[in-house]
């Protein structure tokens, strides 16, 4: 069987009698996911959509309280007037049919005991022993961007940080797209006896996600009372996780600039609005926000360079 190991007849056929015809037709158990299958809708959703009402909430009461009531919404404003040029360029030139070619077609394949997911340009390994599974829908998966929502069974790793390539890597896959190829890969993984947990369903799951969201949210208004200098800080700070993830995992280097002006443009405004109110200074602080990225960036660099290697 494609876990490396000898099954009975009797067990193969007990678990699926489908199961047992296809595993002595293939040599792997596999699904593709194609271009046809993408939703723009949710593309543009999940890019544009929600991370401005996300820049809304937070900007605005941070603006409301520093600079008053009408000053804090034109603050609030600044980032709809940065995304919504994006957004209309990235509509017509076509950035969620381009963006999923990149990705699409993914084949998962079984064999020798690992998963493979396999792309145009590259392929990663995982083995079957650090993955379990539930049954969702794809809005559980890491192509959320692109699936339209459909039950499936997720295949996934417990997540974690990768600090060498300083990136949160969720290892959440989607397979058994159809009825019939549900019914193989949960019989297949029956038989395998991989891991079953019982999730919460995708309500609840977006529910404690925004309860965090929210959380995050009240936690920054009390200390911007108390400190907004302080505040302005940590946001800077995690404005720039996302450019550090580009550097490691975006292909294209329009993507990784794109990134860095962002968020050299967003925290300018912000110190700009919050701490100095002088254009000199907050033109500086980005001066030595650029030369600190770049030294973080050639070291992360470095240590791709020496996990390639």
């Amino acid at each position: 069987m494609w876990d490396g190991k000898r099954y009975c007849v009797a067990c193969i056929n007990a678990a699926s009698p489908e199961l047992l015809s296809f595993a002595r037709a293939h040599a792997y158990l596999e699904e593709t996911l194609t271009l046809d299958v993408i939703s723009r809708k949710k593309f543009y959703k999940y890019n544009f959509f929600y991370p401005l009402i996300g820049l809304l909430v937070i900007f605005f009461p941070l603006g409301w309280l520093v600079v008053g009531f009408w000053n804090g919404f034109l603050l609030a404003l600044f980032p709809v007037a940065f995304l919504l040029p994006l957004y209309l360029l990235s509509l017509k030139l076509d950035a969620a049919g381009k963006s999923a070619a990149e990705e699409l077609p993914r084949t998962l394949v079984v064999q020798n005991n690992q998963l493979i997911v396999v792309h145009e340009q590259e392929s990663q390994f995982y083995d079957l022993s650090e993955l379990y599974y539930y049954e969702s829908d794809t809005d559980r998966t890491v192509d959320n961007l692109y699936l339209e929502n459909r039950p499936a069974l997720i295949l996934e790793k417990t997540p974690g940080w990768n600090w060498q390539r300083f990136v949160w890597e969720e290892i959440r896959y989607a397979c058994g797209l159809t009825p019939e190829k549900r019914e193989l890969w949960s019989s297949f993984f029956q038989l395998i006896e991989l891991p079953r947990k019982e999730m919460s369903s995708t309500r609840s799951y977006h529910f404690k996600w925004t309860l965090l969201v929210v959380t995050f949210i009240l936690l920054s208004l009390v200390i911007m009372v108390i400190s907004y200098r302080t505040c302005f800080m940590l946001i800077a700070l995690l404005t720039w996780i996302y450019p550090l993830q580009a550097l490691s995992t975006a292909k294209r280097i329009s993507t990784k600039v794109v990134t860095v002006c962002g968020a050299l443009l967003m925290n300018g405004f912000m110190f700009f609005a919050f701490v100095s109110r002088n254009a000199m200074y907050a033109g500086l602080f980005c001066l030595v926000e650029m030369c600190l990225f770049l030294v973080v960036a050639f070291y992360i660099r470095k240590r791709l360079k020496q996990e390639t290697d």
